[in-house]
């Protein structure tokens, strides 16, 4: 399966965890290709928006997954700018990746809802998710379980 992951990260850590599932499915013999979001100027901790450099496109892929981090129990900006902004997922098997600081609760479940309301809106099927809490004691734990989650989707 021809596979591409879009990820915004701002500090690395998601990124991180997109780079290991990217390793993951590659290992399932899956072509997989990982591309950040880059906006145009740095991102501000009271941003609510930002400009994107591009809008990857998606048409060429039977799969993808997004990953971005928790932004006050949304998706970071550059994600949600993506989301709004890519033309169509119709008929694209999608997955979910988010990291946040704090428990899922307070943020990453409602990030996944939002991001899940965006990609149904544009069209896609969201097949699966995967979330690390970043602050976790456990983390090395859910981010195995969210690479052990996300590979069954794919």
């Amino acid at each position: 399966m021809n596979i591409s992951i879009i990820v915004y990260s701002q500090s690395g850590h998601t990124l991180s965890v997109a780079a290991q599932l990217q390793e993951t499915l590659s290992a399932d013999g899956h072509a997989v290709t990982l591309t950040q979001l880059e906006t145009v100027a740095p991102l501000q901790m009271g941003d609510t928006t930002a400009e994107l450099n591009t809008i990857p496109e998606v048409g060429a892929y039977d799969a993808l997954v997004f990953a971005c981090p928790v932004r006050g129990g949304t998706p970071a900006p550059p994600m949600r700018v993506f989301l709004e902004q890519v033309a169509s997922l119709e008929g694209k098997k999608v997955a979910l990746l988010v990291t946040g600081f704090f428990q899922a609760k307070w943020g990453r479940e409602q990030t996944l809802a939002q991001m899940r309301a965006l990609c149904d809106a544009k069209g896609a099927s969201v097949c699966g998710v995967g979330s690390v809490g970043w602050s976790s004691l456990r983390r090395k734990q859910q981010i195995a379980r969210a690479m052990a989650d996300l590979r069954q989707v794919f």
